[in-house]
């Protein structure tokens, strides 16, 4: 913000902090401070609303350590403030989803979980400045373009199993995804069925610890996990997807290199995937 200058000791404290590149005193001092929480402009509600803030696919709930920061930066968006301190705000957080903004916009900003902060002010963890935090967004749009240029290519193997091993390899999550979701995978159950019968009620699935189903994508890798032979179907895992028991996640090559999980609330998400900008695997 153009024009910021600090107004109270906090403020002068914490960029005395930040130009000595000394974050832990920083989260120190925020965890002593008042915060001055903004009120929505025109709200008559007599329930608490909340400003926030969309940046890096994240909400940001701002907070500011005087009236005339939070002035500077919302004027004509806010009617009001509350006055609170760390420790409340932790108690009362309203979203678990949210992340705090500290004086955003000033010089002394820092972007953060809320209970980074109790970490951070004992020296646990380091928080990234919003300058950090835009580099690190525009390096992995940069390294997703890479990937994208190698899924285009067709530098990937032609076999499935090594092309899923090279995308977990170089870190391709899009890539490796849109790889494993053209794959025939070998489903390990209880006892020998047909493939069709996955669609039938009764399906013998074999579910591992904490009820995650494996899917292997090669017969080598379900033969490292079990080396004593097992019953199992072969499918596309698509469809095994499209009737996948509820409540049950699902673990890729469990006990080799590039496999995944993915937790059971997560799995049916699999079948809307599709990967940002050019797509396109090389098998």
């Amino acid at each position: 913000m153009n024009g910021w200058e600090p107004v109270n000791e906090i403020e002068r404290a914490m960029l005395l902090a930040v130009g000595e590149g000394d974050r832990q005193a920083y989260f120190q001092l925020l965890a002593l401070a008042d915060l001055f929480l903004p009120q929505v402009a025109g709200d008559d509600s007599r329930d608490q609303r909340f400003l926030t803030v969309h940046a890096f696919d994240e909400v940001f709930l701002p907070v500011f350590t005087s009236v005339q920061a939070l002035a500077g930066q919302l004027r004509g968006a806010i009617n009001g403030y509350t006055v609170t301190t760390y420790a409340e705000l932790r108690r009362k957080w309203p979203d678990p989803e949210w992340r705090l903004a500290i004086n955003p916009g000033t010089p002394i900003d820092a972007y953060l979980s809320v209970e980074s902060v109790e970490e951070a002010a004992i020296g646990d963890v380091t928080v990234p400045t919003l300058a950090e935090l835009a580099e690190a967004a525009e390096a992995d749009v940069g390294a997703e373009l890479e990937m994208q240029a190698l899924r285009a290519e067709g530098d990937y193997p032609d076999d499935p199993a090594a092309a899923l091993a090279a995308a977990a390899r170089a870190g391709d999550v899009y890539g490796y995804l849109e790889l494993l979701l053209d794959s025939v995978v070998l489903i390990p159950t209880a006892r020998q069925v047909d493939a069709e019968q996955i669609l039938e009620p009764g399906f013998p699935w074999q579910p591992g610890p904490d009820r995650m189903i494996e899917v292997f994508t090669s017969p080598a890798a379900l033969a490292r996990r079990h080396p004593e032979p097992v019953p199992s179907v072969e499918v596309a895992l698509p469809f095994a997807l499209a009737v996948w028991p509820p409540e049950h996640g699902l673990a890729v090559d469990p006990g080799g290199d590039g496999g995944i999980t993915v937790p059971a609330d997560q799995v049916v998400l699999l079948l809307s995937f599709s990967p940002p900008g050019a797509s396109g695997s090389s098998g």
